[in-house]
């Protein structure tokens, strides 16, 4: 099949623009510039190569879609009202879950069980947007052990005593995950399916995947040959308890669709919830936040050459600027070719940044986008100059790998591009331009730097001979568009060369 569009990036610097692609049995053939034949023309269309999410979490962000959403609530009233609503119409007896409230939304005053009375005697419980603090209500709480210490976590409770229904990091994991109802396992694997058509109507066609092991089983690798899955996934497992599951997750067979690479660890939290393991202390907030797990334990180093030894990738999560500069110092001294994979870095310590070249940093833009403004209230504009290092990493020599963290925000790389292009926040100010990428370095992150910090992940990433034929469709020149006021719009998205999602078709629909 022939495929012909004003412009095609191929990825390759020496060829970067063709006009028209033969694909044959579900691989490139050949790139050049003859529209003769073609049996698809995309005019005005600019087609890029399937776009590479590098870091998500897509059994969650699938089973998210069918969960109330919070985000955007500003105030108390609307909170409440929101939860009734989904309460009225669950069926008795099933958890009510939310997720993506933000506190600094409606002027920063942390919420209580009492926000969620409105579920009444249903146990209910409410995410904030970066998953890592859950508010509870008093059902939920009987549901939970809370005399048990959990390191790395905290049960938020009040002058009296008792638990106010917050819960963060690990007691928000280790106490309350477990007690939570799982769906059906129907209900999930057409949730999963859901979520990844959603994705490609993103122009995301492959993904690195934040999973537990027992979601893999059950869930993805059923799917993997299912042609309404699509997107192509990259899994970091996520169970962290000795031992390390290696060999369940070598029985997960190798394909063109499904992959297990790595494991991962976390670090710290993150700067919303001031638990981000700062190297000086919040300024509004109480202390410099907590390291946890294998970095407080101090045997970080230690799970990063069992995982190197097991012939996996090490992952870790590491957002304040302490943080990533012990899990980069445990790297340097275990990991020379430089497999370990820096996830979010959101926070570096200016000396250190010399010190990331050719490792493997893991970005998120769009938590630019909603997190600049309590950056600047958590860390004072002194330090301003640690927070979202994008060209400072990539002047170093860095692999940095673009993505979103869905659901924590939108998966939608175009949002992505746009903030990390023009430096856009959530107030519509541009902030820390100085760190803005180009359109082609952005389109990098996206695509070749996102498959090889996915352990150099062949066949994608590129337009070129023998690669997956795996295509999104913009309908205007990403190099030469206006990013702020009119980024591209997907038009369609193609796996394999096969149009598995088209806008063109819902046109005046």
């Amino acid at each position: 099949m022939r495929i012909h569009a004003d412009g095609i990036w191929t990825g390759d610097r020496r060829h970067p623009w063709r006009r028209a692609v033969d694909t044959a049995d579900t691989r490139v053939r050949h790139l050049h510039d003859d529209a003769s034949g073609a049996d698809i023309h995309f005019s005005g269309g600019w087609i890029l190569p399937g776009l590479i999410d590098a870091h998500l979490h897509l059994t969650l962000g699938s089973l998210s879609l069918t969960r109330l959403d919070l985000a955007g609530t500003t105030s108390r009233t609307d909170f409440m009202e929101r939860i009734a609503q989904r309460h009225a119409l669950l069926p008795s007896g099933q958890w009510l879950e939310a997720f993506g409230w933000d506190e600094s939304l409606w002027g920063g005053d942390q919420p209580d069980a009492s926000w969620l009375e409105t579920a009444e005697n249903r146990p209910a419980v409410a995410w904030r947007c970066d998953q890592h603090v859950a508010l509870c209500n008093r059902a939920a709480l009987a549901e939970l052990d809370l005399s048990r210490a959990i390191a790395g976590g905290t049960v938020v409770r009040g002058a009296e005593g008792q638990p106010t229904g917050l819960l963060l990091e690990q007691a928000a994991w280790r106490l309350l995950i477990p007690r939570i109802p799982s769906p059906p396992i129907d209900v999930q694997r057409r949730a999963l399916q859901q979520g990844c058509r959603h994705l490609l109507s993103l122009g995301v066609t492959a993904v690195g995947a934040m999973e537990y092991l027992q979601q893999v089983e059950e869930l993805i690798d059923p799917l993997r040959n299912d042609a309404a899955l699509g997107v192509r996934v990259a899994v970091t497992v996520l169970d962290r308890t000795s031992p390390l599951p290696f060999d369940r997750a070598r029985r997960i067979a190798r394909s063109e669709s499904l992959r297990v690479i790595g494991f991962k660890s976390f670090a710290d939290g993150t700067l919303g919830a001031a638990t981000a393991a700062m190297i000086e202390p919040y300024e509004n907030a109480a202390g410099s936040g907590s390291l946890v797990e294998h970095a407080l334990e101090g045997t970080l180093e230690a799970w990063m050459r069992e995982v190197l030894a097991a012939d996996f990738s090490p992952s870790v999560h590491a957002i304040g600027d302490r943080a990533l500069a012990e899990t980069l110092a445990c790297a340097e001294r275990c990991d020379p070719q430089r497999r370990v994979r820096l996830e979010h870095a959101q926070t570096v310590d200016p000396p250190s940044r010399r010190r990331f070249g050719g490792r493997r940093v893991s970005m998120q833009p769009l938590h630019k986008f909603g997190d600049a403004s309590v950056a600047l209230e958590r860390l004072g504009a002194r330090r301003m100059n640690r927070v979202f290092r994008f060209r400072d990493f990539l002047e170093a020599g860095a692999c940095l790998a673009l993505g979103s963290d869905w659901p924590i925000v939108s998966a939608s790389p175009i949002e992505g591009m746009r903030c990390a292009i023009t430096g856009i926040t959530r107030s519509g100010a541009l902030q820390g331009t100085d760190q803005s990428l180009t359109p082609t370095e952005a389109i990098d992150g996206y695509t070749i730097d996102a498959a090889r910090c996915l352990e150099n992940w062949d066949g994608i990433g590129t337009l070129a001979r023998g690669s997956h034929a795996d295509m999104v469709v913009l309908d205007r020149n990403p190099l030469a568009c206006d990013w702020l006021r009119a980024p591209p719009r997907v038009i369609c998205t193609l796996v394999d060369g096969h149009i598995v999602h088209d806008a063109r078709t819902r046109v005046g629909s």
